[in-house]
């Protein structure tokens, strides 16, 4: 069952309303648990769908894995061929740390998913000098706030340097 700290999180999420909306370890909502909601709703989605089983509560973060993988090929692809986005689909996929939080419901998956949807979105902005998808790369970074908290801003300072630098567009 991965994590069993958050797996009694999931399982109790999926009891019980106010702890589901408190992210609370137990139905009366005295305990909460250490990390934001949305990863582990996500998870209590699953095992409302499939179970509560060990499969529904690993199959969103190898599901994130898979994903993380398919963009890293796509936006380094678009930019640069097919071979070099092979392998750097390659290089992250063989990554150690993305083959354990692949493995595991910590929702570290979850949050390399939205962080490289944002980094997706800042290369487009910075590309069309778009402000909407600046403004989509803050959402993505903002969900992954809700997933890991500080974790994903780290990189926030990336993002929008890479905007202010080389889009043409200048605020």
């Amino acid at each position: 069952l991965g994590n069993l700290y958050y797996s009694a999180g999931v399982y109790s999420m999926g009891q019980n309303i106010h702890a589901f909306f408190f992210n609370s370890l137990d139905s009366v909502g005295f305990i909460s648990i250490d990390k934001p909601p949305l990863g582990l709703w996500i998870q209590v989605f699953f095992t409302k769908v499939l179970g509560f089983n060990g499969m529904a509560l690993l199959l969103p973060q190898a599901i994130a894995g898979v994903i993380s993988v398919f963009l890293i090929y796509r936006i380094i692809g678009k930019r640069f061929g097919r071979i070099p986005g092979m392998v750097s689909a390659l290089v992250l996929s063989l990554t150690p740390i993305l083959a354990a939080v692949s493995r595991n419901n910590t929702m570290d998956g979850t949050l390399i998913l939205m962080l490289v949807l944002a980094s997706d979105q800042v290369l487009k902005a910075t590309e069309n000098s778009s402000v909407r998808h600046l403004i989509f790369a803050g959402i993505f970074t903002g969900l992954g706030f809700n997933i890991k908290m500080l974790q994903a801003f780290m990189i926030v300072p990336a993002i929008y340097l890479t905007y202010f630098i080389f889009s043409n567009e200048k605020i």
